[in-house]
């Protein structure tokens, strides 16, 4: 299974709560002729967070953060400039190359700070909340089975485990 999904790729998280019964779903969906490429067991003795796509939360949030921080300061910087230039802004006891030079690097040094805490918040609050979630399941010592594919699929796969994890009452 690839940490990387196509824009039409569908993915399919089941938490079990044990090894045994997470192997047993793993099997079940393989003699239902859904083809190992397509799944992955993740837990202890299995397939790590990081194999399949699930980053550490800190990673994602400083990775957003760092493309915050060089997007939004590179447009600060300009702005700045381009405010200087249709106002013609003058600093006392400045030429205009320094006055110049100190505005665009104070709009960058402003932005560069927006964009990081923008970017983090962006990162850990919409990009990393699903890593979070599988993560602290994990830590309380569940199994992850992971079937990523076309959402034909994906729904194959959940009306399997569905049927798999009802009990007769």
């Amino acid at each position: 299974m690839t940490h990387t999904r196509s824009k039409h790729s569908r993915l399919m998280i089941a938490v079990l709560p044990d090894e045994s019964s997470a192997f047993e779903a793993y099997r079940l969906l393989q003699c239902h002729g859904i083809s190992p490429e397509h799944l992955a067991l993740v837990g202890k003795g299995y397939s790590s967070p990081d194999s399949v796509g699930l980053f550490n939360p800190t990673y994602t949030a400083w990775r957003y953060a760092k493309r915050g921080m060089f997007w939004v300061g590179v447009i600060s910087t300009v702005m700045g400039v381009i405010l200087y230039l249709i106002f013609n802004i003058k600093l006392p006891n400045l030429e205009w190359h320094q006055a110049l030079l100190t505005i665009a690097s104070t709009a960058g040094l402003i932005g560069i700070v927006i964009g990081g805490v923008i970017g983090t918040l962006y990162g850990w609050f919409f990009k990393s909340s699903l890593s979070i979630s599988c993560r602290s399941c994990l830590e309380r010592g569940q199994y992850l089975l992971m079937l990523e594919g076309s959402e034909t699929l994906t729904r194959r796969g959940r009306e399997i485990l569905d049927d798999y994890t009802v009990k007769p009452r």
